[in-house]
């Protein structure tokens, strides 16, 4: 059973069958994927699905769980929802989930530099 926040132990998220990202170190934006994971749109989390104005549903099962290493006890995958841009409010998207959805949509990439964007 989840936790408190829906994290899930090892054998609670390879019960359900969804993709794992498992990152190279603590924060590394890379690493290597158990099972595929959706192909479009972008993976969000609980709390940024409602604050994009999308939020989960009853009974919606997570996509995908990212293990974090960080954590001290066995609840360690955090769970990710799947969302299609046109579900989502893009005004509220920041700079990194905007180019996931640019680069899935084949879309021409925002150049700026990140810290361009934190500045502003």
């Amino acid at each position: 059973m989840p936790n408190a926040k829906g994290w899930r132990t090892r054998n609670e998220m390879m019960d359900t069958g969804a993709a794992c990202f498992i990152p190279d170190a603590p924060g590394a934006l890379t690493g290597r994927w158990q099972g595929s994971p959706p192909e479009d749109g972008i993976m969000l989390t609980r709390g940024r699905c409602a604050e994009l104005g999308a939020p989960v549903k009853d009974r919606e099962y997570p996509v995908v769980f990212i293990y974090r290493v960080q954590t001290k006890d066995d609840y360690r995958y955090v769970p990710f929802y799947h969302r299609q841009a046109h579900e989502i409010d893009r005004k509220k998207t920041n700079y990194l989930e905007e180019r996931v959805l640019q680069r899935r949509a084949n879309e021409e990439v925002d150049k700026r530099d990140p810290s361009d964007i934190l500045e502003a």
